[in-house]
């Protein structure tokens, strides 16, 4: 009987030595969760099916799979679907070959190099990968798995989403 005085007591004084919270949780009261912040990845944000060449396609392949989709970029892609580089219509537009048939044979890798070829993982957080945007000079990164195959791309767009859906600070 003695036992059961002993653990009623330390019942009782459980809810005493309780953090607030615990207490407050125990008697009923609605106790807002806590909320861990975790940082953005570039997988949070990243097109996730971007728009491809192999790397032998011609400028012309390049341009017609831009119009096609409404893309803005295309990723030239090896035969082991690793990212050599990013292409937007704007590189292709200045690096048009004169003559009508040019375009046909000229392949993109041609129009890479000496072209910066940054590559993120998509673990990355977007600060680090908006970093390595800028240090490089690219408005789009291709995204890769851990083997170096591609997972996605990342571009100015999806940090402008960004920015226009996170509240500020003020409102």
């Amino acid at each position: 009987m003695s036992s059961l005085v002993h653990l009623g007591r330390a019942a009782g004084n459980r809810a005493e030595w309780q953090a607030p919270r615990e207490r407050d949780a125990v008697s009923g009261v609605l106790v807002p969760a806590r909320r861990t912040v975790r940082p953005r990845t570039v997988a949070d944000v990243m097109s996730r099916f971007p728009v491809t060449v192999d790397r032998g396609a011609s400028m012309w392949t390049a341009w017609d799979r831009l119009r096609t989709t409404g893309s803005r970029h295309v990723v030239v892609v090896d035969d082991h679907r690793r990212p050599v580089g990013v292409l937007d219509e704007r590189m292709l537009a200045l690096e048009w070959p004169p003559g009508p048939m040019a375009a046909h044979r000229t392949p993109v890798h041609s129009l890479l190099r000496g072209a910066p070829r940054p590559r993120v993982v998509g673990d990355d957080e977007v600060t680090a990968v908006a970093r390595t945007m800028l240090g490089a000079g690219v408005d789009a990164v291709p995204v890769v798995h851990r083997d170096g195959r591609l997972h996605g791309l990342v571009t100015l767009w999806h940090f402008a989403e960004l920015a226009a859906a996170r509240p500020t600070d003020e409102g």
